[in-house]
């Protein structure tokens, strides 16, 4: 039964992903009347409405041969990319995601069903849903739509009331557990959207115009709230290192100069889901102690770090070039 959960949640989570297309391509619309999440999907080249047997996830796609039906222009690969990633991710959260796993089968017919792991499974996929759509509006018009990050903080905060996915906020046994799963959602929240509000402030203030979007401090808000406030620190830890990297490797080889940064973050929240409890034991216990045991560790950092400078310089160079 574990495996029929997990398969179903792959493929739920394509259908929820050809959903996710809809709600890319809509929210992109600079017309307010084309922004509704309601009525069948259309061709975003002719708009003619798409029957459902050819709405079909990734399989639709194929057997189309990446052409739409009503006027045989292309279908972009994303669509199916969306879907499959989707796919992925909700499978990942029934086999690997925290409380996993959540059907077990115990002895000849008989089966544990924890209720409250599936409801963190849903509330983590609706996450993963959200960080989906976000992402791929902002690397077309970086921009991280209200209309996800509000509803996310308010979804965020909601679970950490029930299941409680953010976790705990202390160990006092005389706070009941919901109070204190509630807290550390809030907290997160505060905690994401306050940090990356400073760091853009003072973005703002040393170059004297906006360092980065709004749009990015409430989508760390939603971020925390669902993760708790050390995960949020780390997924802003990871997508800081993401975006320069990723982002510095586009520029050096003729990218966009502009570098959308909810991406980053989005990929560093969904570290922090997987496998945010061994980041945190690699960078504060095993490092540490690999570099004590080892003392030529300092020159690892010297390689390090003039890596880095010739990196930084190369982009410099780059950027005053396309300047």
């Amino acid at each position: 039964m574990g495996t029929v959960f997990e398969v179903g949640a792959a493929l739920l989570g394509a259908c929820v992903g050809s959903f996710l297309n809809v709600v890319i391509w809509r929210l992109q619309q600079d017309d307010p009347a084309q922004r509704s999440l309601l009525g069948r999907s259309r061709c975003p080249h002719c708009g003619a409405p798409i029957p459902w047997h050819r709405n079909v996830p990734v399989l639709g796609w194929l057997l189309l041969g990446g052409r739409a039906a009503c006027c045989g222009r292309r279908i972009a690969a994303r669509y199916p990319f969306v879907e499959g990633l989707t796919a992925a991710l909700f499978y990942l959260l029934a086999v690997a995601g925290p409380g996993a796993p959540y059907v077990v089968a115990r002895g000849e017919g008989t089966l544990l069903v924890d209720g409250a792991g599936i409801a963190t499974w849903g509330a983590l996929a609706a996450f993963a849903s959200l960080l989906v759509a976000l992402t791929f509006i902002d690397f077309d018009r970086q921009i991280l739509p209200d209309a996800l990050t509000k509803p996310g903080i308010a979804l965020g905060i909601a679970a950490g009331l029930w299941p409680g996915v953010a976790g705990p906020l202390g160990d006092d046994p005389t706070v009941a557990l919901p109070l204190r799963t509630a807290l550390a959602s809030g907290v997160g929240a505060l905690a994401g959207g306050g940090v990356t509000w400073a760091i853009r402030w003072l973005g703002s203030v040393a170059f004297r115009r906006e360092a980065m979007g709004f749009g990015d401090v409430k989508l760390m808000a939603m971020i925390g709230a669902f993760v708790g406030w050390r995960n949020a620190l780390l997924a802003m830890l990871l997508g800081c290192g993401l975006g320069a990297v990723c982002g510095g490797l586009g520029l050096l080889f003729g990218g966009s100069k502009v570098i959308p940064f909810g991406p980053y973050l989005a990929l560093g929240a969904l570290l922090t889901v997987f496998v945010g409890d061994a980041l945190v034991e690699l960078l504060f216990v095993t490092w540490p102690e690999w570099q004590r045991r080892h003392d030529g560790a300092q020159w690892l950092f010297a390689v390090m770090a003039s890596a880095a400078l010739v990196l930084l310089f190369l982009l410099v160079r780059r950027g005053r070039r396309m300047g």
